[in-house]
């Protein structure tokens, strides 16, 4: 069962409408409509706040580590082996500056929270956001011309 889809039956079973449920989130109806649609995903603190307020587990949405692969797997080339993969990450990696690598491991690597980033490196939790979101474009354009 895909992850909307399972936002949907929980949200259902608990008798909320998608504007009841928005405003336990404090998000738009729209965005609890493309969440369910598959047209966009929740990120983590997101299903973490969705887990509490269907009193379920969060793994019972989403696992933390596929959510997170999904966020790079956008940025992969179909096909490409693991060995490979790896030099290529390896060597990307190298592409970028030390906070910015220390971000994108303890991110993808150590699976941390934004939050927790933003703390440790005196940044907001957008900006890590906004970090993590042009690190993947940089990679995806890196991983083409390689």
């Amino acid at each position: 069962m895909q992850t909307g889809q399972i936002i949907t039956a929980l949200r259902m079973k608990a008798n909320l409408t998608q504007e009841q449920l928005a405003e336990k989130l404090f998000v738009s109806r729209d965005l609890v409509s493309k969440w369910e649609t598959g047209k966009r995903r929740p990120d983590y603190q997101t299903v973490l706040r969705l887990a509490e307020v269907f009193s379920v587990d969060p793994d019972e949405i989403v696992r933390k580590d596929l959510l997170l692969l999904r966020e790079l797997a956008d940025c992969l080339p179909p096909g490409i082996g693991s060995d490979a993969l790896t030099a290529h990450l390896n060597a990307f990696l190298q592409t970028l500056s030390v906070r910015d690598r220390a971000v994108f491991v303890r991110r993808y690597y150590f699976m941390e929270e934004s939050t927790v980033i933003g703390e440790r490196y005196g940044i907001r939790e957008n900006y890590v956001r906004t970090l993590l979101m042009r690190m993947r474009k940089k990679l995806r354009r890196y991983l083409k011309e390689v």
